[in-house]
């Protein structure tokens, strides 16, 4: 009985975690890529496409991180 429990609390542990780490990324990635495009039309094009490209990143890698902890929770248990 103990050793479901903590493989449970595990699981949901590592699924937290992971959406915890996508809303923190896609926060970041939409902060960084207004910043980038207005960064853009200021006239600094290289610093404003880097931010911008960066924040692309860090949406897509919030994501996956979603992706991946939504997968956690709709696994069957074994």
């Amino acid at each position: 009985m103990d050793e479901t429990v903590f493989e449970l609390a595990g699981e949901f542990g590592s699924a937290a975690v992971r959406a915890v780490g996508a809303a923190f990324a896609a926060v970041a990635g939409a902060l960084v890529e207004l910043n980038g495009i207005e960064t853009l039309g200021a006239g600094e094009g290289m610093i404003g496409l880097w931010m911008a490209v960066l924040g692309g990143v860090l949406l897509i890698a919030g994501y996956v991180l979603a992706r991946d902890a939504i997968a956690l929770f709709r696994q069957p248990a074994n």
